[in-house]
């Protein structure tokens, strides 16, 4: 009987962790903002386009308020790798799966980086 009894005790102190969990949790996202607002969730940052170059390592264009940039992705972090014009951001199509082909993806990204290559080269 009394095995029983802490078994029950046990399962009742799981169960009373668990709820207060869930419940810390609903209320931080409704007074707290949720994660969104935590991690600059305000709209004002946009990924535009990204690219697979390899295992684990991404090229984004990325729309940060009024600048546009060009970020390589890997697992030790981001690295800043051009600041577009305002105009080659603006320009820019988003080639999700609205805009078809997984090649024209590839091709917009060699397309910036020659005109990249061409600006350093001057």
């Amino acid at each position: 009987m009394q095995s029983l009894l802490s078994a029950l005790g046990m399962l009742l102190a799981v169960l009373l962790v668990l709820a207060g969990a869930y419940a810390f949790t609903n209320w931080a996202g409704k007074n707290l903002g949720g994660f969104g607002s935590v991690l600059g969730g305000s709209g004002q940052i946009e990924v535009l386009d990204r690219a697979g170059v390899g295992k684990d390592q991404a090229l984004l264009v990325v729309r940060a308020g009024q600048r546009y940039l060009l970020i390589g992705s890997c697992p030790a972090g981001m690295t800043l790798l051009a600041e577009l014009t305002r105009e080659e951001g603006e320009n820019w199509k988003p080639s999700g799966p609205q805009a078809g082909a997984e090649g024209k993806r590839f091709t917009d990204f060699r397309a910036l980086l020659g005109r990249l290559r061409e600006k350093d080269n001057d």
